[in-house]
């Protein structure tokens, strides 16, 4: 026993959708009937508030429809297609797969088949703000529709590799393309803790950093949980501390020491635990609030400024010795050197 029945159309499905599945059901059922004598079935499955007046001549799938298209149901039904389609929207949690699907049913219920149209509707909804414009500009500039969702699928899979709390990235200094290091040698000088630096080589621990929560109180280390627990997204604005993978020493800043080279402030690695590990991260272009809840991507530029004065993690071309560029804390966001970005190393992901 079968089921399966004849489906019915009521205005709230695309035509084309709705008579494929009846097409379907009525072979499935055996119905081997000729074209008219479905045509006519088919009829007999549309709501009275659609086809009523049985002096309507419709004895093809062609003339039906045209006719089902011509009511002014499939317009409010296009309507509201188009209008999920603007209200569709993307974050680091949805899955691409599910989006990509939805949003290509969306363009086809609203009948957007036009390729400029389709990439200006894409385009429209796309979480595009804060991203490189080289994403949007892959989307834009295809050539077809199956070009499109390719680099649409590159740009949401790229939106999804956010840094969390517990994440273990590398930072790239823009300006030099050194990686952010540290090591167990410490400075003759000013604070005599350990150093902080930049180095051209292949990260290894050193070069390694895991993003934690800010430190709260003096002498306990920071601690993970409420909206900073491990596998939760770090967005633009937070507080956070970065642990040294080589050594386990947090990145640290303070007033009172200048850099050994450049007599800016000075950068270290230490393991007391207080305020002075603390840095806010922040875009490097838009000016973006917690609050906002904007996440950190691994493809934007960034800027960490320390919680006590509010100068940049910096470097520069000057050298601790011939392998190991001066990191100091200088200037404001709009300094070039003050540029870095992440890459992802360990995309912590939470075993709850």
């Amino acid at each position: 026993m079968s089921f399966l029945s004849l489906p019915e159309y009521n205005g709230s499905c695309h035509p084309d959708d709705w008579l494929r599945n009846f097409k379907f059901v009525a072979a499935f059922l055996g119905r081997t009937a000729s074209e008219s004598e479905l045509v006519n079935l088919a009829l007999l499955k549309i709501s009275r508030s659609i086809y009523n007046d049985k002096n309507i001549q419709i004895s093809n799938f062609s003339q039906l429809i045209e006719f089902l298209k011509a009511d002014s149901s499939f317009k409010i039904f296009k309507i509201n297609s188009e209008q999920k389609l603007l209200a569709l929207r993307f974050t680091y949690l949805t899955h691409v797969q599910d989006f990509t699907i939805e949003l290509r049913q969306l363009l086809s219920d609203a009948e957007i088949f036009d390729l400029k149209l389709q990439k200006q509707s894409i385009l429209k909804i796309l979480p595009t703000k804060l991203f490189p414009d080289a994403y949007s500009l892959k989307i834009a500039e295809s050539l077809t529709i199956n070009d499109v969702f390719i680099n649409l699928k590159n740009f949401l899979l790229q939106y999804k590799r956010v840094v969390k709390y517990g994440s273990v990235i590398t930072l790239r200094h823009i300006d030099t393309g050194k990686l952010l290091s540290s090591s167990l040698e410490r400075y003759t000088g000013g604070s005599k803790q350990y150093w902080a630096f930049a180095v051209d080589r292949r990260a290894t621990d050193y070069e390694s950093w895991t993003v934690m929560p800010e430190v709260l109180q003096d002498a306990i280390p920071p601690e993970y949980g409420g909206d900073k627990e491990k596998g939760s997204p770090v967005y633009y604005g937070d507080k956070i501390t970065l642990m040294n993978n080589g050594t386990g020493q947090k990145l640290h800043s303070h007033l009172e020491f200048e850099s050994p080279i450049t007599s800016q402030q000075e950068v270290t690695c230490q393991t007391f635990n207080d305020g002075n590990d603390n840095w806010n991260v922040q875009h490097y272009i838009y000016d973006v609030d917690s609050k906002d809840k904007e996440p950190w991507n691994e493809c934007h530029d960034i800027f960490l400024f320390h919680s006590s004065n509010n100068l940049g993690l910096n470097s520069h071309n000057y050298m601790l010795n011939d392998k190991y560029q001066e990191v100091t804390c200088f200037g404001d966001k709009k300094v070039n050197t003050t540029k870095w970005r992440a890459d992802i190393l360990d995309d912590f992901v939470s075993n709850k």
